[in-house]
């Protein structure tokens, strides 16, 4: 979406914060083996709350069907993510599940389909669906094209299309650069808002670079504007350096991506950020079990990419936000446990 009205982006704001009662995965499938399989979940880094999050939902997914459920921590480094990887491999389990980076693991990726293991990644690559150039089964995730639209709407629909705009991002990552495009680019064609730049800062040294960064911001363009990020790991620092430089919670509006506590917690409190697209916590871990199902039953991925969801401070504590996450209320682990058992419970 390059152009984005007032009344647009309004009723994106209304449709993205509200309840996401409905279940819009599948309901039909193969039944899951009653064997009680392993399947290994590679974290990235397990200091990391999404990914800790992803494979809570894998464990719990696995063991309500009698399968055992392992994770090997990458510890935040490509040599740990490899590691951990070629030790997955090598206990030839009946399917990995990844949150690493796919092009950085081809080696063992390829080594696992190879032997018959199929590979999932959640946010392994930069769309969801399956990923032949990656040899993914399938990758989950959100669409990030999506998430770049609901926070743009959400920066025009409260500044009533007058906003000032920076996006900060990890320029490194697919994913982020497209989040970046979706972000800014309704913004840059609405008329009475102004793009004013887009900061990249490697993730590695965001607690070196962003002190001065915001001091050359508030130095450029004062302390009155937006901001909208591929991710939410940069605002409690982004914080840290407005509050150092006394600028007012009322004058900076930061808008995020992600999700995890610290957003919440800096939602609820008023503190910079007013708003945040999470991602699905153990959702994702539930879609890649079912990924899992229908691998080893021959047939493909199912085709579900969860709506996207809006926290704003009227609607923090709802949708798991109570427990500083995002658990839609559409009853997935129900639905799940209807295909992979042939149950019929109300969900």
């Amino acid at each position: 979406m390059k152009t984005m009205s007032l009344d647009e982006a309004k009723a994106i704001v209304a449709a993205r914060t509200g309840p996401q009662t409905e279940w819009k995965g599948p309901t039909t499938g193969p039944l899951a083996t009653k064997e009680a399989v392993t399947v290994v979940y590679v974290s990235a880094d397990q200091s990391y709350v999404s990914f800790v999050n992803w494979g809570r939902g894998v464990t719990e997914a696995a063991e309500a069907l009698g399968w055992k459920a392992v994770t090997l921590n990458g510890k935040g480094t490509v040599t740990g993510t490899l590691s951990a990887m070629q030790q997955a491999v090598a206990m030839k389990p009946a399917a990995i599940v990844t949150s690493a980076d796919a092009s950085a693991l081809q080696g063992p990726i390829k080594q696992a389909v190879d032997a018959g293991i199929p590979v999932i990644g959640i946010h392994s690559s930069a769309f969801p669906g399956p990923d032949p150039e990656t040899s993914l089964f399938m990758n989950i995730g959100s669409d990030p094209v999506e998430i770049g639209a609901a926070q743009a709407a959400y920066v025009i629909a409260k500044s009533e299309g007058k906003a000032r705009l920076l996006h900060f991002l990890d320029n490194s990552f697919a994913i982020a650069r497209l989040k970046a495009q979706a972000a800014t680019e309704p913004v840059k064609n609405c008329e009475g808002c102004k793009f004013l730049e887009m900061i990249n800062i490697p993730i590695a040294d965001q607690t070196k670079r962003i002190p001065s960064v915001i001091s050359g911001v508030i130095a450029n363009y004062g302390d009155d504007w937006w901001g909208t990020t591929c991710c939410d790991n940069f605002y409690p620092y982004i914080a840290s350096a407005l509050r150092a430089s006394g600028v007012s919670p009322s004058k900076v509006r930061l808008v995020g991506a992600d999700g995890p506590p610290s957003a919440y917690d800096m939602i609820r409190k008023g503190e910079y950020e007013v708003a945040t697209v999470p991602e699905p916590s153990t959702l994702f871990g539930y879609q890649a079990i079912d990924s899992v199902v229908r691998a080893m039953a021959g047939e493909g991925p199912a085709k579900f990419v969860q709506p996207v969801y809006l926290v704003t401070r009227e609607n923090v504590d709802k949708e798991g936000g109570d427990k500083n996450e995002f658990i839609p209320s559409n009853g997935f682990a129900c639905h799940y446990m209807n295909v992979w058992r042939g149950t019929k419970s109300a969900c």
